[in-house]
């Protein structure tokens, strides 16, 4: 059973939030390196992720872009297989979904990205677009 784990952090998000697949069977959302939730995958999700996953598995490691640090809408994304010693990608990007890591890693990040979105506000609707009053002195 392979596991692999999407995460995107910033200081436009509300902490590290992660997504983990295990064996294309089940996903469990973790903040801040705790889990949150837990399901199952469905038939339609495990369709869609398995072919993807495969193919991010089997392609070569693309190089790794660090995040760079910077400006407050940076994001740092990376996507890791839990037996390789590196996560295959970890990427800055100023929006959601990360590009640039190649067309297969893309595919995978958008789908991986917009899962993570969905759980969030399904758990949380009515903190998905809270702007906390340090975050207003930080932009002041």
């Amino acid at each position: 059973m392979r596991i692999v784990t999407y995460e995107r952090s910033g200081r436009t998000n509300t902490g590290a939030q992660a997504l983990r697949l295990e064996g294309v069977k089940t996903l469990k959302v973790l903040e801040q390196g705790e889990v949150v939730s837990e399901r199952a995958l469905t038939a339609d999700e495990a369709r869609r992720l398995g072919p993807l996953i495969e193919e991010a598995g089997r392609g070569p490691v693309p190089v790794m872009m660090l995040p760079q640090a910077g400006g407050p809408d940076g994001l740092a994304v990376s996507l890791a297989f839990e037996d390789e010693e590196t996560p295959r990608v970890r990427l800055a990007a100023e929006r959601l979904p990360a590009r640039g890591a190649g067309p297969a890693y893309d595919t995978l990040l958008a789908e991986l990205d917009a899962m993570l979105t969905a759980e969030l506000h399904a758990r949380a609707p009515r903190h998905a677009h809270v702007v906390w009053p340090h975050e207003l002195r930080d932009q002041e």
